[in-house]
């Protein structure tokens, strides 16, 4: 029998980090001062929104003006379909996709139209992809306000190549498109497509979090870049006494520490393949390649519902999945290498107590 590592409940369930922020961003609070708590920032003064968007800026080489500070990435997409989606009009949406991307359109009056993706196995893995052909096909046949392309995408962990995403980009060109990254870092750390793509698609708005990779979703705060026509999202998102500065300050804190998240991923990148490896060898169980900090994993059925009840006997929450395109599957977040071994030994007990 496994033993009882946890008294306490360990949320695998939600995404968010287990590890932690880096130890710096503790040491600053340990000192926080009376400027942080009392007083509004003054870097409007200077003709910026903020010390963060600068730095922002400045590493990606991108106007300051075109960085978007916001209260997590979900208020980014708020804020875009309540500013640009009128009622009757449509967006555009990955049906194989987070709840609630569904949900925000009708909010204003709006209609989703979904666009599929696919399955494809490759080494003995499979993955969802993006079906770019596909979504160019749907675009021109329903000519939405909006588009929406996740990538890495929840639940499904794929992600979408930049020369598919470019040449996407390049067919709908009349669109207000929005690239949720909010899961950037666990599979890719690649930034050399941002400022090119921002340059050449004035419609495109790129949005980011220091939630997931960064492991700061109690701050709430994201970030994002946006393209030349979207002045009035820029003007709209500006706040004239300035965002919060304890947040601000140790999102920038995280960002120079970049050697304490790279050790956390390849980590991460290990346990993934640990997971890849053990699903596989049940019966009826598939994982499916991530590139984020979660593994969408398909099950039987008629386990679902005893599994559930094992692992939360253990303080285990992971999520089992109930919507109209994810049936069979369980989203689980990856946490740090002994949640990740308890998890598995407790799956492996389950299964072997049922032969």
């Amino acid at each position: 029998m496994v033993e009882q590592k946890f008294k306490e409940i360990q949320y695998l369930d939600r995404n968010e980090s287990q590890y932690g922020p880096s130890p710096k961003c503790f040491e600053f609070l340990k000192d926080v001062t009376i400027d942080e708590l009392s007083w509004y920032s003054r870097d409007y003064a200077r003709g910026v929104k903020s010390s963060l968007s600068e730095r922002i800026a400045a590493d990606f080489d991108i106007s300051e003006k075109q960085v978007i500070l916001s209260y997590g990435s979900e208020d980014l997409l708020k804020q875009i379909i309540h500013y640009y989606l009128d009622r009757k009009e449509r967006i555009l949406i990955p049906k194989h996709a987070w709840w609630y991307y569904k949900k925000v359109a009708y909010e204003v009056g709006g209609f989703n139209v979904e666009y599929p993706m696919y399955i494809l196995e490759k080494d003995g893995l499979k993955s969802y992809y993006y079906d770019v052909d596909k979504m160019i096909e749907i675009y021109n046949r329903e000519r939405p306000r909006i588009v929406l392309i996740a990538s890495p995408n929840n639940p499904t962990g794929n992600k979408i190549p930049k020369e598919e995403l470019g040449r996407f980009l390049d067919a709908c060109r009349g669109a207000l498109v929005m690239i949720d990254e909010a899961y950037w870092g666990f599979g890719s750390k690649d930034n050399s497509y941002v400022k090119p793509f921002i340059d050449e698609f004035p419609n495109l708005v790129i949005c980011r979090t220091f939630s997931k990779y960064y492991a700061l979703a109690g701050l709430r705060i994201g970030f994002a870049f946006a393209g030349k026509n979207l002045e009035e999202l820029i003007n709209y998102s500006v706040r004239y006494l300035g965002f919060n500065r304890i947040s601000e300050k140790l999102a920038e804190i995280a960002l120079d520490d970049e050697q304490y998240y790279s050790d956390i991923m390849n980590k991460m990148q290990e346990d993934k393949k640990y997971f890849y490896d053990e699903f596989r060898k049940f019966d009826g169980f598939e994982p499916y390649k991530s590139y984020a900090n979660f593994m969408l994993v398909n099950m039987p059925t008629e386990i679902r519902k005893d599994l559930d009840s094992f692992l939360k006997e253990r303080n285990l929450l992971i999520k089992f999945l109930n919507e109209e395109a994810f049936k069979t599957e369980t989203r689980i977040t990856l946490g740090t290498q002994e949640q990740n071994r308890y998890l598995m030994d407790s799956i492996k007990e389950f299964m072997n107590n049922r032969k």
